[in-house]
């Protein structure tokens, strides 16, 4: 595999890093950190039902980040000529990064859920951008007549990139736990999230090969 498909490879994996991280720990986040609940306590009490209130609430985010995705999915289209691949691909990351961070320093509720817009445009972003990417490198290689290494075709190009989210599920899987309970609170799965994304932010401008700026 070329260098610069490992590279797409790479930030594929910490976008879907940052990603997951945050998903599959939101609702419990809203639960504890923004409502202050407590799902260890008994079924009965005030706090049990304060941490359900919670994530009943986080499911509304969730609900949030899916309007956002389909809505920027659109939206992407129109900035596509003015900003590029690039460009697309730096602001989901980036933006994601600050939602995050800005949810882990003030758990407020009406701010976190306006914050959740953020979520879908990290969604659609991850969903759109390295793939067209792989099609941009696939497109400039035929263009230049060079023969793909070891029959590689843009199947398995995409196949490979899309086992980075298997890869991230593994990551977030095994060592989440452990970071909270190292931490003793959920609010680190966030920080977390928003320094792989920041840090993944930094990788796509930097190492991320993008056809249109090679051809000028």
């Amino acid at each position: 595999m070329p260098s610069h498909y490992r590279c797409l490879c790479m930030s594929h994996l910490m976008g879907w890093t940052a990603f997951l991280s945050n998903m599959l720990f939101f609702t419990d986040f809203m639960g504890q950190i923004v409502f202050n609940g407590d799902p260890y306590a008994p079924h009965n009490s005030t706090a049990y039902l304060t941490y359900e209130r919670g994530v009943e609430m986080g499911c509304w985010g969730m609900c949030i980040n899916a309007i956002s995705s389909s809505l920027y999915s659109y939206l992407q289209k129109a900035l596509l000529p003015y900003i590029g691949l690039k460009g697309l691909y730096f602001i989901g990351y980036l933006l994601f990064g600050l939602g995050t961070g800005f949810i882990g320093l003030f758990p407020k509720i009406y701010s976190t859920l306006a914050l959740c817009s953020l979520f879908g445009v990290m969604s659609s972003t991850l969903y759109t951008v390295p793939f067209n990417l792989i099609a941009e490198y696939h497109r400039e290689e035929e263009n230049q007549n060079e023969a793909l290494e070891g029959g590689r075709g843009k199947g398995i190009d995409c196949a490979a990139l899309t086992c980075m989210v298997q890869l991230a599920q593994i990551i977030v899987g095994v060592g989440l736990g452990f970071l909270v309970s190292a931490a003793g609170s959920v609010v680190v799965v966030v920080i977390f999230a928003s320094a792989i994304a920041l840090f993944g932010c930094c990788f796509v401008a930097f190492f991320v090969r993008y056809v249109e700026e090679s051809n000028k």
